[in-house]
């Protein structure tokens, strides 16, 4: 099994640590993913006070709304009435005059939580403050990359106290991208509407908004067709709608369906429900595929994976010239679906 994104397995194992009631006098929450920096301390703002103590206990302040001596103030500051201060700094990357930190952090109360939330950037460790934040609590969340997401989205779900299967994440990634707040809004909005606790891929092609016409599932279907004046309407409009780079996300899912069809030529299956299970997909797809595989010929299919492997190139900036990714794609289209000679 692959080893989880270092950012994930951190973020899992900190947030652990909190529901566990163990908390660190200081917390440096830094870095570009900042879904999980701010997860992690509205956490601790559930965790380290009862309702009951947080009117006198519990401090939350913007970078740019509080000096670094006030801030140094209020973390001297004991309890009343309760184990623990708590004092969250939203926005800390406006903060100045970092070094007036050093000895309260070097010398820290126990009975103060004061959590730094650093958001967008990555804190310069080497400074001298930096080496005396690293003795406590110090979390660096890096923007996740897409494969790395296949590990998140199930993590996701769980919290949310639902499960999803492996070709629902992966339909997310392609169709939303990397990023982790549309992400979790769409995933929201499809718990919402279901009726187990399992996601699946049907109910992300129900209930995720994405432009349902123009799209590359759409592509897939038009191509399994062979609908050449439907597919290039769909390359063509994904090229205008899709921003830079975005349609080289498409090349991987293309691949995989391309893939899906060839085991179909292959398959020894002797139902569709036996056919879906050995592709991996909803039986709600299966007729597609078998279309697909019926449409393009075996010799077809090699001149299929060429003229996607040269897309991904194009698209990479290999022999592209002044093409635009939506002419690329319109391009390959018309390799995938020319007759054979």
């Amino acid at each position: 099994m692959a080893k989880m994104a270092e950012t994930i397995a951190q973020f899992l194992q900190l947030s652990k640590a909190i529901a566990a009631g163990s908390f660190a006098p200081v917390y440096l929450l830094h870095g570009e993913e900042t879904y999980f920096l701010d997860a992690i301390a509205d956490q601790l703002e559930s965790a380290v006070l009862q309702p009951a103590e947080r009117s006198f206990n519990q401090t939350l302040v913007y970078g740019k709304e509080i000096s670094m001596n006030d801030l140094v103030s209020t973390a001297r500051r004991y309890p009343m009435m309760s184990r623990y201060q708590l004092i969250v700094v939203k926005d800390a990357q406006h903060l100045k005059d970092w070094d007036k930190l050093q000895a309260y952090v070097e010398n820290p109360l126990d009975s103060t939580v004061l959590v730094l939330v650093y958001r967008g950037a990555k804190f310069d460790m080497r400074l001298k403050i930096g080496k005396a934040l690293s003795k406590h609590q110090v979390y660096h969340a890096e923007k996740l990359r897409d494969y790395q997401l296949r590990d998140w989205i199930p993590e996701y779900c769980r919290i949310k106290g639902k499960s999803i299967d492996s070709s629902a994440a992966n339909m997310l990634i392609d169709l939303l991208g990397a990023d982790l707040s549309v992400i979790h809004n769409e995933l929201d909005k499809v718990f919402v509407h279901m009726t187990d606790d399992f996601v699946r891929a049907v109910h992300i092609e129900q209930h995720v908004d994405f432009n349902r016409e123009f799209n590359i599932f759409e592509l897939q279907s038009a191509l399994a067709s062979r609908n050449f004046n439907k597919c290039i309407q769909i390359a063509h409009q994904m090229g205008l709608r899709s921003e830079k780079g975005e349609l080289l996300r498409s090349v991987p899912a293309l691949h995989n369906y391309f893939t899906k069809v060839l085991k179909v030529q292959n398959s020894q299956a002797k139902s569709k429900q036996e056919l879906a299970s050995s592709l991996g997909v909803n039986p709600f797809f299966v007729d597609e595929y078998i279309m697909a595989s019926r449409n393009f010929s075996p010799q077809d299919m090699e001149r299929v994976f060429n003229a996607i492997k040269y897309l991904d190139l194009r698209l990479k900036g290999v022999h592209r010239g002044s093409a635009s990714d939506g002419d690329l794609l319109a391009e390959a289209v018309v390799q995938i679906l020319r007759p054979a000679s």
